[in-house]
């Protein structure tokens, strides 16, 4: 089997050879770009998310600001108690820590 193999190989040799060539040339000249295309679909998959949640966090902000510009009595009181830990005369704030 082997003195076949060796035989095969010595008749095809050129072939071969360019064969080799060829594929070596080509992933020398297009392999980096594949590389790089590779690279450039996963970063503009994570831009692409991070514009989504970007978007969600504005028009939440704008919802809070709009709440905010209308002077929502609740919505203020719940900040200042959330926090700013502010409480109201004659109240008194208990805190517990967690272990």
């Amino acid at each position: 089997m082997t003195h076949e193999l060796t035989e095969t190989l010595r008749r095809n040799k050129k072939p071969l050879l360019w064969g080799i060539f060829l594929t070596a040339v080509v992933i020398l000249f297009l392999g980096g770009s594949f590389v790089s295309l590779i690279h450039n679909k996963i970063e503009k998959y994570k831009l692409s998310e991070r514009t989504k949640q970007l978007d969600k966090d504005f028009d939440r902000l704008t919802q809070l600001k709009e709440k905010l510009e209308q002077e929502d009595p609740q919505l203020i009181e719940q900040i200042a108690r959330t926090e700013y830990h502010l409480v109201k005369p004659g109240e008194i704030e208990f805190r517990f820590t967690r272990k």
